[in-house]
């Protein structure tokens, strides 16, 4: 490095502990010896076991310290602007004990072990500021995690810009609400986007003074606008940034991770260098889609191969096709962005409209990491008490973004994908009485070679519901667990039509024939997988709430009298089953093949549903021992039994989400115990 480069990296070197000690004139030459290197987002500095032969200081962007440990792989620590690494192999001569990977494009300055080692001869002090600099990095290394990073996030849309814009405002918004971070929105589509003009916020675009080529971006904090949510925007258009200013990219970029939490970006169509390069950067590229708001190809044409894209479908239905590609559904209605054209409000534009609304924020949730998921178990007609909890849930506004099933859960979890309410599953089951058993079950018998009911009857009463909808076609991501009777395999179902799906989940052994799906003959997903905790995971949940309505057989007792509000008939019963007590002979009063085939089930579950629902961060375990699994008839005792257990749980659940306090700024969010 010349002398006229070291004197202009003088300041920035004084602001490092490791040098704040030290005469100008030594600082001066420490800078003339080092060397800058830039590297792109996604390249390793170094590796694991690599040879140490240079020390680096962070100039700009964010590195991720890793270390494998056999084939796991864990963070020791996230590293900014002004932090050092590879200094440790240096001091002891052993090779790197970890991976410096790049989070985004970095500058770095860059000492030659031979060089270091002359500057420590000069200046032994840098050994004390050295040997506390990674007492630090131990501790963040032994801590619960290191914090989680700031999220750049690109968002991308057709050739409507009504819905585009309405869409990133609403966007930047729920953010704000759902996560409690700092959240920043920058308008890279200026002149014509209107962002700041549809928050209520100065228009107008940013100007880039002439000291934005020097190494200190701050110059952008002063011109920076707050919404009174707490929002901040920044309004800069795309091709402002070309040119010279193109070169400090990164580093504006970079600066302003260290600053905000989540930064949404706004894009123009068609993307020019500066865009190619903002996509290239993100951690999240979100492309809007669909009937409301066309179609993003040259965008979507832009997004490197490794880019992580979420195409978000904006319409009035689901898309009937899969696209290959990771997709979330927004209800979008056709007249919201004639609404917001004529009202210049995103908040009147959006009244009404609480489909979109909640698909608002579970994205926001999705983007914040705190996507709640829903693991529902099996338990039959118990499995009522799923409605009497998603009425609570509903009540106290606890969201749920993706949702797995088993047997009845499968019914259930499948019934709030598509959209249901909690009040129209709570009709749909109480019309389930023993004359619904009857028309379903026992006019379905068949030769009792693989199960004594066929099942067809339950297929169409599914069909009823479901018709010939597909996965894709839900509103909430969803999954039902199902088993593959002649391997034993436990097998995940997300394709394909639902009404054969749950009624593969659904199947218990002996009871009901297998189903034929896909070339496997597919029973119950209980006894493979109970309570689908990990399933919800897979989905993408974050936060997740399992569960579990299986109990130890003996809890389970299917030949006892059954409770009664009348003391008559509570005697009666009682009466009836003394006297069958004493006449039948022996072998008679021994459980028939039917209750040993259940409890054998019912045992097998119990074991397996209680090691998976403790994976969650909640795990519910009602007790409802005062029903029996085929009860369908006491639908409406056990929905509010169901309502009891989930009042309960309320506070715990709660404190898991940020919205729920009136922080400005919440911890990391709690880390799944099933993901990756």
């Amino acid at each position: 490095m010349t002398n006229e480069e070291a004197a202009t990296w003088e300041p920035f070197l004084n602001s490092i502990p490791l040098f704040s000690g030290l005469a100008r004139e030594d600082v001066l030459r420490v800078a003339g010896r080092m060397q800058q290197l830039s590297l792109p987002k996604g390249s390793a500095l170094y590796s694991q076991g690599d040879e140490p032969n240079a020390f680096y200081i962070i100039t700009s962007g964010q590195v991720r310290l890793v270390r494998a440990i056999g084939r796991a792989e864990t963070v020791d620590a996230f590293l900014g602007r002004g932090e050092t690494l590879g200094e440790g192999g240096l001091m002891t001569g052993e090779p790197r004990n970890n991976t410096a990977r790049l989070d985004t494009t970095c500058e770095f300055l860059k000492l030659k072990r031979t060089d270091f080692e002359e500057v420590l001869r000069e200046n032994p002090a840098i050994l004390l500021h050295l040997s506390q600099i990674l007492a630090r990095r131990l501790v963040r290394a032994d801590s619960s995690g290191a914090s989680a990073q700031a999220q750049l996030i690109a968002f991308g849309s057709g050739p409507k810009p009504e819905a585009g814009v309405l869409f990133c405002a609403h966007l930047a918004l729920q953010l704000v609400s759902q996560t409690r971070r700092r959240v920043l929105l920058i308008d890279f589509a200026l002149p014509e986007s209107g962002l700041a003009r549809a928050l209520g916020l100065p228009d107008g675009a940013t100007r880039i003074p002439p000291q934005a080529q020097d190494r200190d971006p701050s110059w952008v904090v002063p011109q920076l606008r707050r919404h009174p949510s707490g929002l901040a925007l920044l309004s800069i258009p795309a091709p402002d940034l070309g040119g010279r200013p193109y070169s400090g990219l990164y580093r504006l970029l970079n600066f302003l991770r260290e600053s905000h939490d989540l930064i949404l970006m706004r894009l123009g169509d068609p993307p020019g260098d500066v865009e190619r390069t903002v996509l290239a950067e993100s951690d999240h590229v979100l492309l809007a889609g669909g009937p409301a708001a066309g179609d993003a190809a040259e965008l979507r044409a832009a997004v490197p191969e490794t880019g992580r894209i979420l195409e978000l479908w904006l319409g009035e239905a689901p898309p009937g096709e899969p696209s290959g590609r990771e997709r979330a559904f927004v209800p979008w209605p056709s007249a919201l962005g004639e609404r917001f054209s004529k009202t210049g409000s995103p908040y009147a534009a959006m009244d009404g409209q609480p489909r979109t609304l909640r698909a608002l924020e579970s994205l926001a949730r999705r983007l914040g990491g705190l996507r709640v998921g829903l693991a529902l178990g099996a338990g039959a007609a118990l499995g009522h008490s799923y409605i009497g909890m998603l009425r609570v849930f509903a009540r106290e506004h606890i969201p749920v973004d993706v949702v797995a099933g088993t047997s009845a859960g499968a019914l259930i979890g499948a019934w709030l994908a598509s959209g249901m309410s909690p009040e129209e599953m709570a009709v749909n089951a109480m019309r389930m009485d023993k004359y619904w058993l009857y028309e379903n079950l026992f006019l379905d018998l068949t030769v009792p070679r693989a199960g004594l009911f066929g099942g067809q009857t339950l297929l169409r009463y599914l069909r009823g519901f479901f018709g010939e909808r597909e996965f894709s076609q839900l509103e909430l991501p969803f999954a039902c667990v199902a088993t593959n009777i002649e391997t034993g395999e436990e097998v995940v179902l997300r394709e394909g039509r639902v009404a054969e799906a749950v009624r593969a989940s659904c199947g218990l052994p002996m009871i009901f024939t297998p189903i034929e799906h896909n070339g496997r003959f597919l029973v119950d997903g209980g006894l493979v997988d109970p309570v689908p905790t990990r399933v919800a995971a897979k989905l993408g949940a974050d936060i997740l709430l399992a569960v579990n309505l299986t109990l130890p057989a003996g809890l389970r007792n299917t030949r006892r009298p059954r409770r009664r509000e009348g003391l008559l008939e509570a005697s009666l019963e009682l009466d009836f089953a003394r006297l069958r007590e004493l006449t039948l002979p022996a072998a008679l009063k021994a459980p028939n093949m039917f209750q040993v085939v259940l409890q054998t089930l019912h045992t097998m579950e119990y074991e397996i549903a209680r090691s998976r629902a403790e994976l969650a961060h909640v795990a519910i375990e009602p007790d409802l021992s005062d029903f029996q699994w085929t009860e369908t008839h006491r639908s409406r005792e056990i929905i509010q039994a169901g309502e009891r257990v989930a009042e309960q749980y309320v506070p715990q659940i709660k404190a898991l989400l940020p919205f729920f306090t009136q922080l400005s700024k919440v911890p990391r969010p709690p880390a799944s115990p099933l993901r990756g």
